[in-house]
Order: C-alpha cells, then sequence, then structure tokens
C-alpha cells in the first residue's frame, strides 16, 4: 500500500527545534523563505549528505531547496501522502491520450530492445497500464506497479499484471527482472536512493534500468523559472538534471550506459521522445 514519504534528515541546532510537518496543505500555506529557513533546520541532501541551505525557487507557498554540490533540488518540507492526489480524475486526460501514448510506447520499447532482448520488464508507476500492454505485444513478459488503486485496477481490467502500491512493499524476489522502467516516477519518490537501491535488487544481473523524469539543466527552466511547466511542488518532490542523476544512478549501483546510434547529449533526447525539457537516461547495474 501507500508508503508514507520520509523526510530528508536533519540538522539540528540546541537553538532552533526541528518543526514536524503533519500536513502538507498546512505548511504550504505558510510564507515560504523566511518561514522555511528560520523554523525548520537545514535539509541534508539524498545523494550527498550535504546540508543544503539555498532556495533555488519557491511557488505555491512551497520551498524546491538545491543542494550546492551534486545539484539535486527538492521540495522541502515533502508531502505526507501523495497517493490521495492520484484519484479517478488525475487519469481522465491519460485515457484520453491511449493512442499517443502506446505510440510512445513502441518507440521507447524498439531502443530498449537496442540494449536488451524482450525478456521480464516492470514498469514502477504504470499508471492505467499502457506501457505494460505495448511491452507485452512486442514479446515481453511485463508486470506493472502502481500507487493508485484506482489505476492498477483499471489496468488488471485489461487482463494486465499489475500490483497496487510501491516498489518497496511489492515483494519481488531478487534478480526477478531483465529491465525496470519509470517513466516521469522518480521525481515522485520521497527516498530516490533507496528506492533505486531496491530496484537494483530485482534486477537481474545485466539488468536495464530506464528513467524518464524532468530535466532541471535545461534551458526551459532557466527561462521560465517558477512558469516552468514540470515546477509542481505538491506532487514532485524531486528534481534532477544530468550531473544529480549521474551521481544517484552510481550511488545505487548503476552506470550510465548508451545505446546503439544514442547520443548523451539531452538535446537528442528531446528529439527523440518529444519532451524538450525532458531528461531519459538508460543505465545498466555496475
Amino acid at each position: 500500500m501507500a508508503q508514507r514519504p520520509a523526510q530528508p534528515s536533519l540538522r539540528t541546532s540546541k537553538s532552533t527545534p526541528t518543526c514536524r510537518i503533519r500536513c502538507f496543505n498546512s505548511f504550504c500555506s505558510r510564507p515560504s523563505r523566511g518561514w522555511g529557513r528560520s523554523v525548520l533546520s537545514l535539509p541534508i541532501c539524498n545523494i550527498c549528505n550535504s546540508p543544503v541551505t539555498s532556495v533555488l525557487v519557491s511557488k505555491d507557498g512551497c520551498d524546491v531547496y538545491q543542494c550546492a554540490k551534486c545539484g539535486l533540488a527538492f521540495t522541502y518540507p515533502q508531502p505526507q501522502s501523495l497517493d490521495e492526489q492520484y484519484d479517478s480524475s488525475y487519469f481522465d486526460l491519460y485515457r484520453k491520450r491511449r493512442d499517443f501514448r502506446l505510440k510512445r510506447a513502441h518507440a521507447r520499447l524498439c531502443r530498449i530492445e537496442k540494449l536488451h532482448k524482450p525478456g521480464r520488464l516492470l514498469d514502477i508507476g504504470c499508471s492505467l497500464g499502457y506501457f505494460v500492454e505495448a511491452a507485452n505485444a512486442r514479446g515481453w513478459k511485463a508486470a506493472g506497479i502502481e500507487i493508485s488503486s484506482y489505476a492498477a485496477e483499471e489496468a488488471r481490467k485489461l487482463g494486465l499484471d499489475v500490483r497496487t502500491g510501491v516498489l518497496e512493499d511489492a515483494g519481488y524476489s531478487s534478480g526477478a527482472f531483465d529491465c525496470v522502467t519509470m517513466w516521469d516516477v522518480l521525481e515522485h519518490v520521497p527516498d530516490p536512493t533507496a528506492h533505486l537501491l531496491e530496484v537494483r535488487r530485482v534486477l537481474a544481473d545485466d539488468g536495464l534500468v530506464v528513467i524518464g523524469t524532468p530535466n532541471l539543466g535545461h534551458v526551459a527552466f532557466r527561462i521560465k523559472r517558477e512558469r516552468w511547466r514540470h515546477l509542481k511542488p505538491r506532487e514532485h518532490i524531486y528534481y534532477f538534471q544530468k550531473s544529480s542523476i549521474t551521481r544517484l544512478l552510481a550511488k545505487a549501483g548503476f552506470r550510465i550506459v548508451k545505446p546503439p546510434g544514442w547520443n548523451v547529449r539531452l538535446n537528442d533526447v528531446m528529439t527523440v521522445y518529444g519532451m524538450p525539457d525532458g531528461l531519459e537516461v538508460l543505465s545498466n547495474r555496475s
């Protein structure tokens, strides 16, 4: 079932008490900059464990901090429960664009198959199951896991192997999958390091993880700042760029690889997937 997000670790002093936030809506309604620095202790970066003092941007009353050492940005404090946001209305547009999403799934799988022949695949955050459906059609033995009970049930109605909950509670055996995919998921995960360590556990020794996530390093953020379409502090906990996600993958035991004909430059990735400010990473276990 849904897992309660873990707050980043804190460093406190005797003069600055730690404030425990119980309600996400409560902290988002408070003044962001002054309140965040005077009441809360400094958050610690999930990747490099450095104390983070700089607020990169604020939106909707929420602060997004950025680590000066590795570049990871994150909403702090974190929302206490994200799964409650994903009711049936959240998936209305997703369902209306079924044909587009199936076509894009096949394009993504075509690229994956340049690195790994069809085998056992797990799609984390599979939503209504369209990527799982496309993978099965291409000869993969695909499964999915989805935090929304509504979406997971809708996927199962299509005859798909989809579990409800989060990966850490799913009970998959070690080495159960040849490929794990996460499309627009990692930015929602409360503890990306722990999550990727679990991904590594369920992957086969020659397994492949594929991640799609908004790219904070793209020029679109530098130009638009608070108006950037992916800046959603009530939904997105973490914001990655090339340097931070590379370091995160290495910490979790992965190395980045390039499939045949794939250029690691971010612009080429945008063109392939039509995500002008998206970051696609393909990585093998190290």
